[in-house]
């Protein structure tokens, strides 16, 4: 089991230039335990080292973009009309923007472990448990099924069987959190060496839009954002 999701991470590891559409589903748990699921469409487009454009549409209409190009990052609430922008001193790569994301910033970004330079360890780090469940047919996939447990979490994957050993499904229990929800992706349109240009990772505003500043959380000194004089 643990073999199938390294050589799935591997095989993501190896891959500059990707995109993906996923459709994702997540629980939240009520006071009186009852559970309600929300979801959304994402478009995930990719290139190592420092670029990234999200594109998410939730069930309920709300439309969200988020864009890396190496020096600026952007978060947009589009029906809204509202947008954050971070100018970096230097270049910044994917890894530290997920990073910056979740805990300076308090906008984790979901399915982000993917994106990293190397997924491997997100998969499969802090083991206690691995099994492989069998094969199961997804759209037309042969995949292999796998669960893993950490202390706090239960992965169930389903990966392509075959030289492309893409992601087709992903559950995630959150074992550690009240009522111990669940998150979920189904992954389609998988493009590799996807053709993309600089402009793909830049996003205009409308004229009419509002700038907020972002909301920067109390960091680490070493985890702190490199952000040029004046800039939000």
């Amino acid at each position: 089991a643990v073999a199938v999701a390294k050589r799935a991470g591997e095989f993501l590891r190896e891959q500059d230039r990707f995109s993906f559409t996923a459709v994702t589903a997540y629980e939240v748990v009520q006071e009186d335990g009852a559970r309600l699921e929300f979801g959304g469409t994402r478009h995930y487009l990719v290139r190592r080292p420092d670029r990234v454009r999200v594109e998410s549409q939730a069930r309920s209409g709300e439309r969200r973009l988020m864009v890396l190009d190496g020096r600026q990052l952007t978060y947009a609430e589009l029906d809204a009309n509202v947008y954050a922008r971070m100018d970096f001193g230097k270049p910044r790569e994917i890894d530290a923007v997920i990073d910056l994301l979740r805990d300076g910033l308090g906008l984790p970004l979901p399915l982000a472990e993917l994106l990293r330079a190397d997924p491997r360890e997100e998969l499969t780090g802090d083991l206690i448990d691995a099994f492989l469940v069998g094969t199961e047919t997804l759209a037309e996939t042969p995949c292999d099924h796998v669960a893993l447990r950490t202390d706090d979490t239960e992965l169930q994957l389903w990966i392509a069987q075959g030289d492309e050993p893409l992601l087709q499904r992903i559950v995630i229990t959150y074992r550690d959190e009240p009522g111990e929800p669940s998150f979920a992706a189904d992954f389609r349109d998988w493009k590799l060496s996807k053709r993309s240009s600089d402009r793909d990772f830049r996003w205009d505003p409308p004229k009419d839009a509002e700038r907020i500043p972002f909301a920067l959380r109390a960091v680490r000194p070493a985890a702190a954002p490199a952000v040029q004089e004046g800039s939000r």
